[in-house]
């Protein structure tokens, strides 16, 4: 049984951290690094979260993700090609940016459900900002809409979202199960957002006449600073997207592979722009991501989460009410609490269930979709979130939370309605 005095002391730190992070006065990574501290503190004094266990609830795998990409996305940025590829999308688009926002979240969520979303929004969101600079508009409905559909878009198959392949591998579902009751979900939320943002951006996506006019005077050739550098770097690119993609086959971690492919692209550049490259890295995205991986593991290891699980095996031996239950329970919570540790901690009480008889197929369809549309709650819901919060940190638009709350939040209440939907009219597909 939980002990309460840990488990009132764990959510108070970070309930206080999140209040920090919402008010912004003090740079985020600062309060993460302190909150992280005072819960290893907290912890120790009462040993239920010593050293060892906190410094393993940090995910070195998202970690060295996280650094392989900002190093490939680094050298190309340097080569020109975001700013190519931006002013050819800019032209396509006719420099509309509500085409631009559907292109880009389409694309996004679509790559998404093959490789994991950090790696997409490290891609994507550079480009987005240059689109952006070009046509002389706020970024941030296009980066929300990114990571809205990032995140939907990782629900629809097995290894498009890390919950989902805690969940494969706890029920034993298959790859093609996952797209046969995820994917139609998925595309309905997704097509739900995108008319839900033509509705609550249609101010802030106005085509501007005066830089329209100056399309035709941009140069996309000109763009490109070296050739070689970007076929090689494309090259490498490549590669680690295809390992990616067959993961099942080879079974390397995302981090070694993103790292793979670091190395290879600092070995074309070459000895001398090395140093300056890797000072490009988002240092601070990366301590912010492991102090928040030390602050959630200590709400966990508190007993927190364990207490939600045990409460909700009283609430009903239905399977629809106990299936609806946790969507939105997880929901809430992986707007709040990263998705892993929710994940973990309900999958034990679906076994649980399902030893005592209940139907527990559509629980594990419920918690996937609860997990991963739950992450565009706030912009610390997700780990696509986080990267974009630590991009417009160092540009004129940092992550406005109002704007999130009234975008991706109500998004989120929509698209996990819409999900209930499915489950109350055609429970029996999901059964």
């Amino acid at each position: 049984m939980a002990d309460m005095v840990n488990v009132a002391g764990s959510i108070l730190i970070f309930v206080v951290c999140f209040c920090f992070f919402i008010r912004g006065k003090v740079h985020r990574t600062v309060v993460s690094m302190v909150g992280a501290g005072a819960m290893l503190i907290f912890g120790t004094i009462r040993g239920f979260y010593l050293q060892s266990t906190a410094f393993g609830e940090i995910d070195f795998n998202t970690i060295g993700l996280l650094v392989g990409m900002m190093i490939i996305v680094a050298v190309l940025r340097r080569s020109g090609f975001f700013r190519y590829v931006a002013i050819k999308g800019v032209k396509l688009a006719k420099g509309d940016p509500w085409k631009l926002l559907v292109a880009l979240g389409l694309i996004t969520g679509f790559i998404s459900m093959i490789i994991d979303n950090v790696t997409t929004i490290l891609l994507v969101s550079p480009l987005t900002l240059l689109i952006s600079d070009i046509l002389g508009i706020n970024p941030l409905p296009l980066l929300i809409g990114e990571v809205v559909l990032s995140n939907i878009g990782g629900v629809a198959t097995m290894v498009g979202d890390p919950p989902n392949i805690m969940i494969a591998s706890a029920s034993g579902l298959t790859f093609n199960s996952f797209i046969l009751h995820l994917m139609p979900v998925s595309v309905c939320a997704g097509i739900v957002s995108i008319v839900f943002f033509k509705i609550i951006f249609s101010s802030s996506l106005r085509r501007k006449e005066d830089r329209i006019r100056k399309l035709s005077q941009l140069r996309e050739e000109g763009s490109i600073k070296d050739k070689k550098v970007l076929l090689n770097c494309i090259i490498s690119l490549s590669l680690v997207f295809s390992l990616f993609a067959t993961e099942e086959v080879h079974h390397l971690k995302p981090a070694f592979v993103a790292l793979l492919g670091a190395t290879i692209t600092l070995v074309i550049v070459g000895r001398g722009e090395v140093e300056s490259i890797l000072s490009e890295i988002e240092w601070s995205v990366l301590f912010f991501f492991a102090s928040l991986f030390v602050i959630v593991g200590g709400v966990d290891q508190a007993g927190f989460l364990e207490l939600i699980g045990r409460a909700l095996t009283g609430v009903s031996s239905n399977p629809l009410i106990l299936a609806l239950v946790i969507m939105w329970l997880s929901a809430i919570f992986s707007a709040f609490v990263d998705n892993i540790p929710c994940t973990a901690a309900m999958i034990p009480v679906i076994k649980h269930l399902g030893a005592m008889g209940v139907d527990i197929n559509p629980l594990w369809w419920a918690l996937a979709i609860g997990a991963g549309f739950g992450g565009n709650g706030t912009p610390i819901g997700s780990s696509a979130g986080v990267i974009v919060m630590g991009i417009t940190d160092k540009t004129s638009y940092p992550i406005d939370l109002k704007m999130w709350i009234r975008s991706a939040g109500v998004a989120t209440l929509l698209t996990t309605g819409l999900a209930s939907l499915f489950f109350i009219l055609g429970f029996s597909f999901f059964s």
